[in-house]
């Protein structure tokens, strides 16, 4: 008796989905309804072109690849193809071609010549609106704060997209020249380069990741990559990139022109943003019709040796706009998230700030050499925080970037660079302590670019595992299923051989203590020896990361505070107390440890304390920090060679640090124990100040700097203005900015000789704001100012105001004569008023009625003359009339 078959379809859905993902993802592609092409032209068309609507358009216009330039140069010419033909700068065998036909393209397609015909390039667009900062969340902040000296300097890194603007404070004179740049300023491109390395001058929101790091621009509309030489001629370590072009997930030139130059260029590194299309459905890949996934936003997000970064939000949830996995051959994009309320450019730029201060960290410690992006890839993804589902997925790929972790581990040196040829296999080994949580394994190396629409782009497979030496046992890679079906792509990892990633990640919860043999062994190695990077941690019970040492809280708010080591499910209890005291208050006793975070309603006292939080034999203390609101700095006055500035008590400030902004970075003024400082103006090297309070030696966060130079900041004079320009009484508004050392103020007038004459005088002067008024002006027009006294006897002025005296019968007209076409003015106290213009013989030759202080009536048009203006009152009560002469 025959076995019976078992149909595959029979089986549960999740088994078969499971044995289904096992086997080559290029038998699911779904067949496009296509007759331009026949199966073998296929290959050569990028998949995105081979529907009519997508190469419709395009407009005709392709970037090809050929086999030699000028053999197809002359073939084209020998088929008498008019096609105009362009050259890709810096790629001798890519060539862009427009004005193509549909029976043109494929006469192209058929070409000895041409390996690949793919879109050209394609209007990007930025993916996101800036939102807000939250440093706090991937840990920047703890590494401000205990590493202050890892900081980015002497590394630069490129921002591919429109320019940011180079005069912005918290970039200022760290921006290099590029004749890559676009012409084209964005707030966009200004807010990637302030979170990346921004100095934070304009306010504790404006600095960056990697502060000191410099940068330039690159234009993005090139999607191509740009010269290696150019970047790396500037020093250009890292290039951001917070773009996309739409939803695209093939392996086109693009994609493998960026994995040529990193394999070539082994230390430059590329960030992507995922994209902010994380609800959209693929339309031309394998994963075609499966809503919410493989929306990558452009093709060459899908390269092996770059960066793909999603956003994950305040609530730890992966955002529903941030573009998701896999890839078209089914590997793991992204490859980690990172704080983006607004997007994932955002989280983008976050990552590539990191990338900086691991580069330094090695750079440091190594003699000036850069570390291989691959290191600094491999760090990032071992030390992310698990997001999402456990183990890898392709919302979180690896998880949530920690940048705590990742320095550690660079610091630690807890990695190894090595190479490994065809079968051979390395062996490291490493002790894991008794406390560890769990023992984290990634391995990440650079393989060169494959073929444009390679079924897998994947060259060379090596092979991770891990072994417990006491015992034997072995651990593979977390593998996700690739299978093209919703319920399959959110299948939890399973531990099996990957044989398509250049990322391979192995994780142990709760591992014994003892030692571990980490091997990496060349699976599928093309030539030679493979180079690869491998990065090892283990967690390690509970940790403050925010705040740390010398961080600064807002008192009577609520401050989201973070932990770390928080994977077990626990209760905790969280207590304050202040410096010097040894009673610690009770905040909350039932605190979810796992969560990571607690929204704390901050005491609304100044003050420098400490947390605690308790939770089975473990116990956390942070260390001091200060609650400190941001002191608002003000301009007293800024009179002849002194600068008064003035900010308000802090309680519990003994002290206040001034800082006024030197050629790149704010630098320390003055420390004071006063809420006010007079400057010499000549010793003064800037016109933009700040200031920190200092409580019990620890300084609270500065406030937002002000311009001393800016309008309306003089010499005590804030502000003098009338409060009618017309009226029957004259009344202005005085403001000052300070009665520091002020004697008095007076309101002065000009008379007939232009000479100004005290009109009313206060001494002493009391308060900010004062009226002042002439008790008997003259009909018509005045002239004005206010004077200020110093107690040293120094007087200084306003500007000049004028304001015009009426009674109910005062009119008058000006200029007069007036040259014809200009308007007259009419000063009247009436309002409304009819104004009527009549000529020598009596005439109407115009009217309206008007409103305002300062009526006005037309001459366009008419002749020169004596006319007569007459001026009504709505209400009748008010009638006048003057003779205006027209030239």
């Amino acid at each position: 008796m025959k076995p019976k078959r078992m149909r595959l379809h029979a089986l549960p859905a999740f088994l078969g989905a499971v044995l289904l993902s096992c086997l080559p993802l290029g038998l699911f592609a779904q067949k496009k309804d296509n007759t331009f092409l026949d199966q073998t032209e296929q290959k050569k068309l990028a998949p995105a072109l081979q529907q009519n609507d997508a190469r419709q358009s395009s407009a005709g216009k392709f970037r090809v690849q050929v086999k030699d330039s000028a053999l197809f140069l002359k073939w084209l010419q020998e088929q008498k193809l008019s096609i105009n033909t362009t050259k890709v700068a810096g790629y001798k065998n890519i060539i862009l071609v427009s004005d193509v036909a549909d029976s043109e393209l494929k006469q192209l397609i058929s070409s000895p010549y041409v390996t690949f015909i793919d879109k050209p390039n394609r209007s990007p667009r930025e993916e996101s609106e800036f939102k807000d900062a939250d440093l706090t969340f991937n840990k920047i902040n703890y590494v401000h704060s205990i590493y202050p000296q890892v900081n980015g300097e002497n590394l630069v890194a490129s921002v591919k997209e429109d320019a940011f603007d180079p005069t912005d404070i918290d970039l200022k004179n760290r921006t290099l020249p590029s004749p890559q740049a676009s012409s084209t300023q964005s707030a966009h491109a200004t807010t990637m380069a302030t979170i990346i390395a921004g100095a934070g001058n304009s306010s504790p929101l404006g600095k960056g990741v990697a502060r000191k790091a410099k940068l330039v621009s690159s234009d993005f509309k090139e999607l191509m990559p740009e010269s290696s030489e150019q970047l790396l001629a500037v020093g250009v370590s890292v290039q951001n990139h917070s773009y996309g072009v739409g939803v695209e997930n093939y392996y086109g030139l693009e994609a493998a022109a960026y994995d040529k130059q990193t394999y070539t260029y082994p230390q430059l590194l590329h960030v992507f943003s995922s994209g902010n299309s994380g609800t959209e459905t693929a339309v031309d890949n394998p994963y075609k019709g499966i809503a919410g996934m493989a929306n990558l936003t452009g093709q060459f997000k899908t390269s092996k040796n770059t960066l793909s970064v999603g956003a994950i939000e305040a609530n730890r949830q992966i955002g529903a706009r941030s573009s998701k996995g896999p890839t078209y051959d089914g590997r793991v994009k992204p490859e980690l998230v990172a704080y983006g309320k607004g997007g994932t450019s955002e989280a983008a730029a976050l990552v590539s700030g990191v990338s900086l201060l691991l580069q330094q960290s090695y750079r440091d410690n190594h003699n000036g050499t850069l570390p291989p992006a691959a290191l600094v890839k491999a760090i990032l993804i071992n030390s992310a925080d698990d997001a999402a589902r456990p183990a890898v997925d392709f919302d979180s790929g690896f998880g949530n970037t920690d940048a705590k972790g990742a320095l550690k581990t660079m610091l630690d040196k807890r990695f190894v660079i090595a190479a490994v040829a065809q079968n051979e296999e390395k062996t490291f080994t490493i002790t894991v302590p008794a406390d560890a949580h769990e023992l984290k394994v990634t391995l990440v190396w650079h393989d060169p670019e494959a073929e444009a629409n390679a079924s897998r782009a994947l060259i060379n497979d090596l092979d991770l595992t891990v072994q417990q030496s006491g015992t034997g046992l072995t651990w593979q890679p977390w593998v996700l299923s690739t299978f093209p079906h919703p319920d399959s792509l959110k299948l939890p990892a399973k531990r099996r051989a990957d044989h398509l990633n250049n990322v391979e990640q192995i994780t142990i919860s709760a591992p014994e203590a003892g030692t571990y043999t980490l091997k990496v062994k060349g699976y599928q190695v093309s030539e030679g020896a493979k180079d690869f990077s491998l990065v090892y941690e283990y967690e390690k019970g509970l940790e403050w990361t925010y705040p740390v040492q010398g961080s600064s809280l807002i008192p009577e708010s609520i401050n989201r505070i973070r932990w770390d080591g928080s994977k077990q499910a626990a209760t905790g209890k969280l207590e304050y107390k202040s410096a010097g005291s040894n009673t610690w208050t009770l905040v909350n006793d039932a605190v979810d440890i796992a969560t990571g975070y607690f929204d704390w309603q901050a005491p609304d006292n100044v003050q420098v304390a400490q947390l605690r939080l308790s939770a089975g034999s473990q116990s956390i203390t942070s260390g001091s920090f200060i609650l400190a609101n941001e002191l608002a700095l003000k301009v007293g006055y800024d009179c002849d060679n002194k600068l008064m500035l003035f900010w308000p008590e802090a309680a519990g400030a003994l002290q206040y640090q001034v800082y006024q902004l030197g050629d790149t970075y704010l630098e320390p003024l003055a420390l004071t124990p006063d809420t006010i400082l007079v400057a010499d103006k000549s010793q003064l090297t800037s016109s933009r100040f700040t200031v920190a309070p200092i409580v019990q030696g620890i300084e609270g966060a500065y406030g937002s700097t002000i311009a001393s130079d800016r309008v309306g900041y003089t010499c005590y004079i804030k502000n003098f203005l009338p409060r009618f320009i017309v009226g029957n009484t004259i009344v202005f508004n005085l403001e000052l900015s300070t009665l520091y050392e002020l004697a008095s103020i007076s309101l002065e007038r000009a008379d007939e000789k232009g000479m100004f004459q005290t009109i009313k005088s206060i001494n002493p002067v009391t308060q900010l704001t004062s009226e002042l008024s002439d008790p008997a002006p003259k009909l018509g027009q005045n002239i004005y100012r206010a004077r200020v006294v110093s107690k040293a006897n120094q007087s200084y002025y306003s500007q000049s105001e004028t304001a015009y005296f009426v009674n109910e019968k005062f009119m008058q007209v000006a200029p007069n004569p007036v040259a014809s076409g200009q308007d007259l003015s009419v000063l009247v106290e009436a309002d409304p008023v009819t104004l009527q213009l009549f000529d020598q013989l009596g005439r109407l030759v115009r009217e309206s009625t008007e409103l305002g202080a300062i009526k006005t009536l037309s001459t366009l048009n008419l002749p020169a003359g004596l006319y007569i203006v007459r001026a009504r009152s709505e209400n009748g009560k008010f009638t006048s009339s003057s003779r205006v002469i027209i030239l």
